[in-house]
């Protein structure tokens, strides 16, 4: 019996069938290479066709042993390139919290993976967030360390950084341009979030 992951990779599948490939990728900004259209995401590279969803190059090796990880990746690209939104992002971030109007809070959805990897040690993360080419904005405060990143090219965010002291420990929170919500709906903008999450962890455990 399929898993869950599997069902939602064949559904996404099925759908991209009837997509005008040229026409999307045009309008999200992404590259056409034959009949795939490539997305970059965390270091990798994604071949998208109506064949399959495959990895087609690695620039930098990480891994996550989290169950059907490489499905939610793929089936979230596959419904990026089937999103009819036509936007530019607007430089105003919010929690993904701020999308769910309420069902979920922000402790729900927060990034608890990526503060249990790097903890109270930021040169860690920095070497993690440098790795992936992010980008250092500066000190907003003390001790709180703001990043920005494109995740997918109109889906920009912010990765803050908080040192902690003694009263609360460190933690770090991703922020979306409020236009995001234009390319996904909630469920799989959701997955994206679990999936950068996940991913961006997995790339801090190859640091020593």
């Amino acid at each position: 019996m399929k898993k869950g992951y599997e069902l939602t990779y064949n559904w996404v599948m099925d759908l991209l069938q009837s997509c005008d490939f040229k026409e999307s990728a045009k309008r999200l900004n992404l590259r056409l290479s034959g009949d795939a259209v490539m997305i970059a995401f965390l270091g990798r590279t994604y071949a998208v066709s109506k064949e399959a969803i495959r990895l087609a190059e690695e620039k930098i090796l990480w891994l996550s042993k989290k169950e059907g990880y490489e499905y939610h990746v793929k089936s979230v690209l596959g419904y990026y390139l089937l999103s009819e939104a036509d936007a530019e992002p607007q430089n105003d971030f919010c929690t993904l919290a701020h999308f769910s109007h309420g069902i979920f809070e922000n402790r729900e959805l927060s990034g608890d993976r990526l503060t249990s990897v790097f903890g109270a040690d930021y040169n860690k993360f920095r070497k993690a967030a440098e790795k992936l080419s992010m980008r250092f904005e500066g000190e907003k405060s003390s001790g709180q360390y703001v990043w920005s990143y494109l995740l997918l090219p109109k889906i920009p965010i912010k990765i803050v950084y908080y040192e902690g002291d003694e009263d609360y420990p460190a933690k770090v929170q991703v922020l979306y341009d409020k236009t995001a919500i234009l390319f996904f709906k909630f469920e799989p903008l959701a997955v994206l979030h679990g999936s950068f999450i996940e991913g961006f962890a997995a790339v801090g455990e190859t640091e020593q």
